[in-house]
């Protein structure tokens, strides 16, 4: 047993330090889909755990409790680099005299915003992006004996009901009177109406403000069996069925609000471990582990992709052959996709101090997903071209170079990359054990950090009650 517990101790930590050192920095990217809300183990078993102990041989056998959350994300700057260019939260665009290009390390306004009647022929504008995303609901966690079946059988239901709340935070500003206002409303969705200028409605990837989705993150089902329940010691394993309830990626916003994992079917297994290390009394110290592993597999989404060798690719204006109206490139680069999340892992090991009624938890949580893979479905229709700078929509736009082909596309823009994240965690809570139905209370905070951006790094804290019966 003691084995058991260090090796799911030795599994965590060295998938931790394996990631301390990996790359942090991600850029030009066009979706994110942050850890779904339902994995959290730390947050279903403070407490819960102690209740689902504590047996009486003329009960159901079941226990059930209810945990009200919130959650929010912090240090949005990474994710501003994220989302916009050259790994910064804040981009330059410039736009010089007769076309001119412009430094490297910024980007070209030239090609987001041509030239406006009465416009400047230099023009230069800041973008910031600070997101935040916050996630409040409550989730309901049903833990079954089935021992009158077979003794240590068990099942185990999660399924957390969620209100999740994006904000990009973008900010536009200039000296030059009337740019920062055209650049905000096109990125927000405002046809431009310019006459040198004219743009249609950019109508994916926008950068609006806040947006929000309310639904189940996914109910989680597993079936477990208990081969050591001691009053020592506890292990146990379980087959286990993530059922996607949440929402698919649409690509209509640059900072999607998505509850679960994005609708993906998961398969995988629970490891789980514990041992009473020291006791006196009323009075112990029980250390536990535990290991959850879901497959996560393929679904349909619509995602916006990029264009390869373009910083933010997505905002450039395209000519349309035939037409006078210059095109975001979302509108055509937002397509149908086969998304494949691969293996995602949780981890967690905790102290748990318990003295009568009263147990207090201090807890470590590790969490790992697979980066994306992405196949793309939808085909790029082969009139369309990136618009020179000084180009103006005075007469239909007839090809000066080439049209675009689906190998300009850059598909992995639209790819969230692997994530891993640490957090720590306590809880206190107390169980009227006395009672024929014994009631559960609990409370608990958690705060998780991220070793890349491609992850948000949170604090939150919940309240629970539940009831044996």
């Amino acid at each position: 047993m003691n084995k058991m517990l260090k090796s799911l101790l030795v599994a965590a930590l060295a998938l931790s330090a394996a990631h301390v050192k990996a790359d942090g920095s991600h850029t030009n990217k066009t979706y994110l889909n942050a850890r779904a809300q339902g994995v959290n183990a730390p947050m279903a078993w403070s407490t819960f755990g102690e209740l689902v102990k504590h047996k009486g041989d003329d009960r159901f056998g079941a226990s059930v409790a209810v945990t009200g959350f919130w959650q929010r994300s912090v240090d949005g700057k990474e994710q501003g680099s994220y989302f916009l260019a050259n790994n910064k939260s804040t981009i330059n665009m410039q736009r010089d005299a007769a076309g001119a290009g412009v430094s490297t390390n910024e980007v070209d306004l030239g090609y987001i915003v041509h030239r406006r009647s009465g416009g400047a022929d230099t023009e230069a504008i800041n973008v910031s992006l600070d997101p935040r995303q916050e996630v409040y609901g409550a989730r309901l966690d049903y833990h079954q004996d089935l021992r009158k079946l077979l003794k240590g059988l068990y099942l185990h239901a999660e399924l957390p009901v969620v209100h999740v709340e994006n904000n990009v935070r973008a900010s536009v500003s200039t000296n030059i009177a009337g740019v920062a206002d055209s650049i905000a409303d096109y990125l927000k969705g405002t046809a431009v109406t310019d006459a040198n200028n004219l743009t249609e409605a950019l109508k994916y990837a926008k950068v609006n403000g806040k947006q929000s989705e309310t639904g189940v993150a996914d109910i989680d089902l597993s079936l477990g069996y208990n081969f050591v329940h001691t009053k020592k010691y506890s292990a146990g394993v379980a087959v286990a069925l993530t059922v996607p309830t949440g929402n698919e990626s649409k690509g209509v916003y640059l900072f999607e609000p998505i509850v679960g994992n994005g609708k993906h079917l998961g398969l995988g297994g629970d490891l789980h471990a514990g041992a009473t290390v020291w006791s006196s009394g009323e009075r112990d110290v029980r250390l536990c582990g535990a290991l959850k592993y879901r497959y996560l597999f393929e679904n349909k989404a619509v995602r916006t992709l990029g264009l390869k060798d373009t910083a933010l690719g997505q905002y450039v204006l395209l000519g349309k052959v035939g037409s006078q109206t210059l095109v975001p490139a979302a509108n055509v680069t937002t397509m149908s996709v086969d998304v494949t999340p691969g293996s995602q892992l949780e981890g967690a090991v905790s102290v748990a101090y318990n003295h009568g009624n009263f147990n207090f938890h201090l807890g470590y949580d590790m969490y790992f997903r697979e980066a994306e893979s992405l196949t793309r479905k939808g085909t790029l229709a082969a009139n369309h071209e990136v618009a020179a700078r000084n180009f103006q929509t005075t007469a239909n736009y007839v090809l000066a170079v080439a049209a675009l082909t689906n190998d300009n596309l850059d598909v992995s823009a639209a790819a969230t990359p692997s994530q891993f994240t640490n957090s720590i965690n306590g809880s206190a809570g107390y169980v009227f054990r006395q009672w024929d139905c014994p009631l559960m209370l609990g409370v608990g905070a958690q705060y998780e950090w991220a070793n890349k951006n491609s992850a948000l790094s949170t604090y939150g804290a919940w309240l629970k009650a539940g009831l044996g019966f």
